[in-house]
């Protein structure tokens, strides 16, 4: 890694997902993933955590890695690696609540795929429930505060160094409140199609205020996760829906108003009850 800046270890931390319908790599849609580890006592569980509308459908997903050469101590310069799997060889968890779009997909079958047939090591640098907010921090956190979301909008990615798109916003709703009472929080930051599943941080470098004082140093907890966005229709009504996956150009009937719909990330956490034998 080049140095300890927090922001620039975010680029190692998302997947852009591509995803085909058909049985081939024709991809149709795209979205993004983040790495994420369970852990208990010796057990660790890495995982890529996306939302189920960004995998639902496919039959075939494409997963872009950094390779690491030096036991996954450093991610090796370059493009990465492309690795291409039938969905359903891929063990895929879900939230259990259908409201909340969070889902998983468990990364041991994808390592093993990439060590043991095509001879090479995917970078894994996980973010752990050690990364959320903790109710002290929350406590501290104003109405309004920065953040920093990372994802493939529209599917870009800087594919020569194979990084993620970043991107900076406010909160519009307090993190504090549950947002329509719903563990979910708004975003006033850039939303389109193939930001779905993006996480969203608070990384503050150098310093940040609290309410009884401005503290100097750094702060870092992920959040949330983008899943939907405020539109405008044609006729002039909002309405909140799951960010488009679709790659294809289409007719605009309606608008993103670049209100994003964020998943508190404590939810993160449900899934690993999902997690066979866990």
């Amino acid at each position: 890694m080049s140095n300890g800046r927090i922001s620039d270890h975010l680029r190692y931390m998302t997947v852009r997902i591509l995803t085909s319908e058909q049985d081939n790599t024709s991809w149709t849609g795209a979205g993004t993933g983040f790495l994420y580890r369970f852990a208990r006592e010796a057990e660790q569980v890495p995982l890529l955590v996306t939302n189920k509308h960004v995998i639902d459908g496919a039959v075939v997903i494409g997963l872009t890695f950094h390779i690491t050469a030096d036991n996954n101590e450093n991610p090796a310069p370059g493009a990465g690696r492309l690795i291409a799997i039938g969905s359903s060889q891929l063990p895929i968890i879900r939230h259990p609540d259908p409201n909340v779009d969070l889902a998983a997909i468990a990364l041991a079958p994808i390592i093993d795929h990439a060590v043991n047939h095509e001879g090479w090591h995917p970078f894994i640098k996980c973010l752990d429930k050690s990364n959320l907010p903790s109710d002290q921090m929350i406590g501290d956190f104003g109405a309004l505060e920065d953040v920093v979301m990372v994802g493939y909008p529209t599917g870009i990615v800087d594919a020569v160094n194979n990084f993620p798109i970043v991107r900076r916003g406010i909160t519009s709703t307090p993190y504090t409140t549950d947002y329509q009472g719903k563990q979910e929080f708004l975003a006033d930051i850039p939303v389109y199609g193939g930001s779905s599943g993006s996480p969203i941080f608070i990384v503050n470098e150098g310093g940040y205020s609290t309410p009884n004082a401005f503290i100097m140093g750094g702060r870092f907890a992920l959040i949330g996760v983008l899943y939907a966005g405020h539109t405008e229709t044609v006729d002039g009504h909002i309405v909140a829906e799951p960010i488009p996956t679709n790659l294809m150009p289409v007719a605009k009937v309606k608008h993103m108003i670049n209100l994003g719909l964020c998943i508190k990330s404590v939810l993160i956490e449900d899934l690993a009850a999902q997690i066979p034998g866990w």
